[in-house]
């Protein structure tokens, strides 16, 4: 859905993916004007379609940093694990290792 949009797969493996943002992307024009930022539910539904899930319920999400879309178009990884077949844990940091998102999302 977000995939040739938002961003696009650098890499993917078991659990594992790694993206890059493309700042042309016209959701930054709307979110925020003059200051843009990746909107929250983007990157929760980009780790979603990096699954192969679809959301039922979000039950923890952190936001610790924002992400911005750097001219280069900065590289995202994204990691995750399921707990049971319904629950997966996902954190999502930027190239450099700092952690912008954890979150814990109910899935079908």
């Amino acid at each position: 859905m977000l995939e040739g949009t938002l961003y696009q797969i650098v890499s993917r493996g078991e659990g594992t993916a790694t993206v890059r943002l493309l700042p042309e992307s016209p959701i930054y024009k709307a979110h925020f004007p003059g200051y843009p930022v990746t909107p929250g539910v983007t990157l929760v539904q980009m780790g979603l379609e990096l699954m192969g899930r679809k959301l039922a319920a979000a039950k923890d999400i952190k936001f610790v940093v924002p992400v911005l879309p750097t001219a280069d178009g900065p590289e995202l990884h994204y990691a995750w694990s399921f707990r049971d077949d319904t629950t997966a844990d996902i954190t999502l940091s930027l190239a450099d290792g700092t952690l912008c998102t954890k979150m814990t999302v109910l899935v079908q």
